[in-house]
């Protein structure tokens, strides 16, 4: 390449960087408005991934769903501190073609302590350069999270899928192998890259080696076909951090700073309940969840639910949802399905009463199912109207028990009047 188109290529590029501020600030503004929308998509997974996957597999729709809010905080947090920052970068362009420097003659303070103050501040053109240089990082890494959650989701969804998939002609344990290889793998990976970054090994040519290998591939198999333009952005951030230390810890601060967002909005979802549901066990707990005239309209229900948490008739109405996964195991809780259409409502109506059990403070009662639609959430289920006559005055507990491979029972405690 001739010396002259390398200067029109560098010109060129300098001129982008310095004209590209109006675009990063419409992206930008745009993207935390898109950003924030994102957390109702999370809400989304996080339904979608309770009702379908039956619970054992709960544990990969919660690696799915967390590392997508995390990705969602973390981009948030970036193109808040990118608009800013950006924000802010603008202004002192502004203030610097009114005044390019600190003025000493001019100045409405003594002369002593305009100049000591100005010796302390750094310089105008300085600070336009170093915010220039952290909005232009942060955009960058914002994408780059952004390209690293949809790759890991994509990889994590396609699995599960092909799981499923395969479970009905392969055994569980053989399509768990591929799995078990993956994390040896990675973890082979993991210990590669701690040992060849000690300082007495990396000047060692073979775990160097093995140390690029071990990059390249697993970057290939978590990254996929984007894995090259991946290291791309994340060796232009190590090859340098030595030269730009502080960019790089500023992008860890607003890392930071998503993380604490992800427990926050963590804390108020329903992702906890993909891992761990002791809290709608708690019998010490009224959930709002647990009674109708509580809940808010479109609220997914992950338990049943009574119309009311004080009861004042004799009839109490109980709702309990039938998940979209339990229909893949109807037939190992009651058998071959009939195949005359005309038989089928009745069977699916027994099958609901056969693994279903309900008790009213200790006692088992007899119940008769309906089919139903829940109008605030929307939800399949089924429900039984209970007779209050046998429950005291008082706190009672009506009991719902799903005998599955792995049972699932929730205690619901309501206020009986008269």
């Amino acid at each position: 390449m001739s010396e002259t188109t390398q200067n029109k290529d560098q010109n060129w590029l300098q001129r982008l960087k310095e004209e590209s501020w109006e675009a990063e600030l419409l992206i930008s503004t745009v993207a935390i408005f898109g950003t924030l929308q994102l957390f109702k998509l999370i809400d989304w997974a996080t339904i979608l991934a309770l009702d379908q996957l039956p619970p054992w597999q709960h544990l990969a729709g919660y690696g799915i769903v967390f590392v997508g809010l995390l990705a969602v905080s973390i981009l948030t947090s970036m193109f808040v501190a990118h608009f800013l920052l950006r924000a802010y970068w603008v202004g002192l362009v502004g203030l610097n073609s009114v005044f390019p420097d600190y003025g000493l003659e001019d100045s409405a303070y003594s002369e002593i302590y305009t100049r000591k103050i100005a010796e302390f501040l750094p310089k105008l053109k300085k600070t336009i350069h170093d915010v220039d240089d952290l909005s232009s990082v942060i955009f960058s890494a914002a994408f780059f999270m952004l390209l690293i959650y949809f790759n890991m989701s994509m990889l994590i969804c396609f699995g599960l899928i092909l799981f499923n998939i395969l479970s009905d002609y392969v055994s569980n344990y053989v399509l768990l192998i591929p799995l078990v290889l993956l994390g040896i793998a990675y973890a082979f990976f993991m210990i590669i890259g701690v040992v060849a970054n000690i300082k007495k090994f990396k000047q060692n040519e073979r775990i160097q080696n093995w140390y690029f290998n071990s990059v390249k591939w697993g970057s290939l198999l978590m990254f996929g076909p984007l894995y090259k333009y991946m290291l791309q952005i994340s060796m232009t951030f190590g090859s340098n951090y030595k030269k730009k230390k502080s960019l790089v810890w500023l992008t860890i601060s607003i890392v930071v700073i998503g993380f604490i967002i992800t427990m926050f909005q963590f804390r108020n979802s329903n992702i906890p309940y993909l891992v761990s549901q002791e809290r709608i066990f708690d019998t010490t707990r009224a959930h709002n969840g647990f009674y109708a005239n509580r809940s808010e309209e479109g609220t997914f229900l992950i338990a049943p639910q009574l119309d009311q948490d004080v009861v004042e008739s004799d009839l109490v109405r109980l709702f309990i949802p039938i998940y979209t996964y339990e229909q893949d195991l109807f037939e190992d809780f009651c058998g071959t399905i009939p195949p005359e259409e005309d038989e089928k409502p009745n069977w699916y109506l027994d099958c609901y009463t056969n693994y279903h059990d309900v008790f009213l403070n200790g006692e088992k009662v007899q119940v008769d199912f309906l089919k139903y639609e829940q109008p605030f959430s929307g939800q399949f289920g089924v429900i039984a109207y209970l007779d209050m006559m046998n429950a005291k005055r008082g706190k009672n507990i009506v009991k719902i028990v799903k005998k599955m491979e792995e049972p699932m029972e929730w205690e619901i405690p309501f206020q009986r009047m008269g």
